[in-house]
């Protein structure tokens, strides 16, 4: 067909455009169509190609803003908030096939090693029994992983506090000892910033069956501040899947990033970041398109959202966070100057403290140390004699497990059924043995 085109090629076969059309039965309009449709699927293909190159540079701007490759779901989601572009998740998928992008996968944890305080019959019971979306602030999950950084993959503890509902991270901590000083610093970061949000009857905290979790220390906190406690299954880590999950994903997505920092203060800097940009930023396709932050938002005042309300567009318009945020800056104000006056009275008094009180004061300070000094020096004897006498409950025990039918044995495998008989009572005693 191309001697349709070239009047030299014409002339040298001696056949005109109508002859041509003629000898292969093809009427002029029809020809005169078949070329424009070609033109026009150029025209489409050209037009095809610069918006595939479009939406691949926001491909990489949406890497760029997280920091890693995330799944087709995520890339559809941030499509769609940041940039208005509505995807399908079947193209997304093609786009990434196309831009070679292999999304950050989980990998094989190593540090699968579970600590225990209590017996595990003695242990709190599972409350929350994987019940874990009742309501915003209602179930607040934690557990502690491990990261690792520089040449010789030092590691570093993490400890974090997640609603279950929102999934926000409302409070975590990064230490190199993974003690109960640690769980504390997180737990006090959250009760700062979120303490008022948490004033709600029947407040759950649920973990796992760490020693740091049921320690005395963590078990007062939560009864100071009038939480539940609940704990997962021994070795049962679908009680905590949340938690699990989180902590499954921000490996994948940071952890090989953690291991290039040199050390941990540069480390503390990077996961803060990736809390904040969590919280605040990281579109998730299960919380309606929302961040955590924003979808915690839209569950309290069901407002979703918007650029524009009713015509008054949405940057005009107070945001709920600020209105909260205000709120809590006067009552911390106020607190603050509570505080000030109660410093100022307490130290007026102390102004008038005679010599003999504060000789009063030091001798008292000596002797609760001597006090303590001489209870360590009986505590062996003590401690001696209060294991023989769980040796001897355990003994019991075993004669009273022989008297019982099969039916009995097998509810005694589940280990909270051990509470209802008196005769097992040994394993209360047991504290700070596993």
């Amino acid at each position: 067909m191309d001697i349709f085109y070239n009047s030299q090629k014409r002339t040298e076969y001696g056949l005109s455009q109508i002859k041509c059309l003629q000898i292969f039965g093809c009427s002029r309009s029809g020809y005169n169509g078949w070329k424009k449709r070609q033109a026009d699927e150029q025209g489409k293909r050209a037009l095809k190609e610069a918006e595939e190159k479009r939406i691949m540079e926001l491909f990489r701007k949406i890497i760029a803003k997280r920091g890693y490759v995330p799944g087709r779901r995520t890339f559809r989601d941030d499509l769609w908030r940041d940039y208005n572009e509505h995807v399908s998740i079947k193209r997304c998928s093609k786009f990434m096939k196309k831009m070679s992008l292999i999304p950050n996968r989980p990998q094989k944890d190593a540090y699968k090693h579970q600590a225990t305080h209590d017996h595990v019959c003695a242990s709190p019971a599972n409350k929350v029994n994987q019940n874990f979306n009742i309501a915003p602030r209602k179930v607040i999950l934690t557990d502690i992983t491990y990261l690792y950084y520089g040449i010789f993959r030092t590691p570093v503890y993490f400890c974090a506090f997640k609603d279950a509902y929102t999934k926000e991270i409302l409070g975590h901590s990064v230490s190199n000892r993974m003690n109960i000083q640690l769980v504390k610093e997180a737990y006090d970061i959250m009760m700062e910033k979120h303490g008022s949000e948490l004033k709600n009857p029947e407040v759950f905290i649920h973990s796992d069956q760490g020693s740091q979790y049921l320690s005395t220390t963590f078990k007062q906190m939560l009864e100071n501040d009038g939480f539940i406690q609940s704990v997962s299954g021994r070795g049962n880590s679908q009680d905590n899947a949340p938690m699990e999950s989180f902590f499954g994903q921000m490996k994948t997505r940071i952890l090989n990033l953690i291991a290039l920092c040199k050390d941990r203060k540069t480390v503390t800097v990077m996961i803060n970041e990736y809390i904040r940009r969590y919280n605040t930023e990281f579109y998730q396709y299960n919380l309606s398109g929302l961040t955590p932050e924003e979808f915690y938002q839209y569950k309290t005042t069901e407002i979703y959202p918007l650029d524009n309300y009713y015509g008054v567009k949405g940057t005009e318009l107070m945001s709920v966070s600020q209105l909260v945020a205000e709120r809590r800056r006067l009552a911390d104000e106020k607190n603050r100057k509570s505080r000030e006056v109660y410093a100022r009275n307490k130290e007026r008094n102390h102004l008038h403290v005679s010599p003999l009180q504060i000789v009063a004061r030091d001798q008292k300070i000596l002797r609760k140390e001597i006090n303590i000094w001489t209870e360590i020096k009986s505590n062996s004897n003590l401690q001696l004699n209060h294991l023989n006498q769980i040796l001897a409950k355990a003994q019991n025990a075993e004669k009273y497990l022989e008297t019982l039918s099969d039916s009995e044995l097998e509810e005694l495998k589940v280990p909270q059924n051990w509470q209802r008989h008196n005769e097992l009572s040994y394993i209360f005693d047991m504290k700070g043995l596993f």
